[in-house]
């Protein structure tokens, strides 16, 4: 009886109202025309929108963007977005498909481009110079502690004469190609970038911008550098113990007589510079041009590269340029190892102090 009683009682309590997450306020284009502070918790996006004013996002927003919508800041637009650890703003798609919305695009280059614990998620459409993040022509931005996800293309894009202010402590998830970027940039991607199931796993070089111009150095990464274009390097890069390069094909690394390449590993972090593709000759190698004697290549390997075709090998030294190449693998390339032109200078054991195998010459001599 008691327990009849109880379930009677129970069945009339009133059943508690279901949650529902509060609603999104929509934003215009009239709106993003003018300085504006977005502080509600949502928004909602529906078509593409232009920022010609400043725009500041406060901790913990979220905006929602419909179906093939872009975000872009033009005309003096600024959009900052810092969000902390506790509360990150998000960018995201009203549905979680890769790439459901194009993405933020980035055309000014205002100091006050900035993105900082934040969430780009479900933008960045393939093809083109789309991306989940684009900083354009001439653009700047800054971007720390920032996870880009789920994009069906690329997640950031650095378009010619586009700067980086800052990049630190990214994270790359789930896109089609974590990061496409200018040979100038390689010096802002910092070691403490995460990348995690990417379709294509690595840093893209690409663009017709592939001159190095500054002092720099490349950092070890938890992928490698792709690069698809020849890279001009005209002052002194270093690159860190572990770091690997790709190269597709008939591209490579050029030292030009204003420049120097010291990349020194370890036995146990040797560099790696290899092909995109395990072909002998794939790609075109290292080409020395300068007399610098801070051309040293040491505890490297250096694989399928120098193309039968062309003046190359896995290392060229050009000439009256100088190199110094030691305990480094260098190997199946379809013409030299090592190639000498007229008057360049070698260190004298380069061709004992080195592992050379399997190409069609260990070293050959232009003299």
């Amino acid at each position: 009886m008691i327990a009849l009683l109880a379930t009677a009682v129970f069945a009339f309590l009133p059943v508690p109202p279901k949650r529902t997450p509060p609603p999104c306020h929509t934003l215009t284009a009239h709106q993003l025309s003018e300085a504006m502070m977005l502080s509600e918790p949502c928004y909602a996006v529906s078509g593409s929108v232009t920022v010609s004013g400043s725009i500041t996002v406060e901790p913990g927003v979220h905006l929602v963007f419909g179906q093939g919508t872009t975000l872009y800041m033009e005309n003096g637009g600024s959009l900052t977005a810092v969000g902390t650890a506790e509360k990150p703003i998000v960018f995201e798609g009203k549905d979680h498909t890769p790439g459901f919305w194009e993405g933020l695009n980035f055309q000014t280059n205002s100091s006050k481009n900035q993105l900082s614990y934040v969430m780009v998620a479900d933008a960045g459409t393939k093809g083109g110079d789309s991306a989940a993040v684009v900083v354009s022509i001439g653009a700047r931005l800054g971007i720390d502690h920032t996870t880009v996800r789920n994009a069906e293309g690329v997640g950031l894009t650095v378009l010619q004469r586009g700067i980086l202010g800052k990049f630190e402590q990214n994270r790359f998830e789930a896109t089609g190609t974590p990061l496409r970027v200018k040979a100038a940039d390689l010096a802002m991607i910092d070691p403490a970038t995460t990348f995690a199931n990417n379709k294509k796993n690595y840093v893209l070089v690409y663009f017709n911008e592939c001159e190095v111009e500054d002092e720099t150095t490349w950092r070890a990464l938890a992928v490698p550098y792709h690069f698809g274009c020849s890279a001009r390097i005209g002052s002194h890069v270093t690159v860190e113990p572990g770091a690997k390069f790709e190269f597709e094909e008939n591209v490579g690394l050029d030292v030009t007589q204003n420049g120097s390449l010291t990349a020194e590993g370890t036995a146990e972090k040797p560099i790696v510079f290899t092909g995109a593709d395990q072909t002998p000759g794939y790609w075109s190698g290292i080409y020395f041009e300068s007399k610098s004697a801070k051309n040293v290549i040491r505890n490297a390997s250096i694989t399928y590269a120098g193309q039968s075709s062309q003046i190359t090998g896995g290392v060229c030294v050009g000439v009256r340029a100088n190199a110094n190449v030691s305990a480094s693998e260098i190997a199946y390339s379809a013409d030299a190892g090592i190639r000498l032109l007229q008057n360049a200078t070698i260190n004298q054991d380069a061709e004992t102090s080195n592992r050379l195998h399997d190409n069609k010459a260990n070293v050959k001599r232009e003299d």
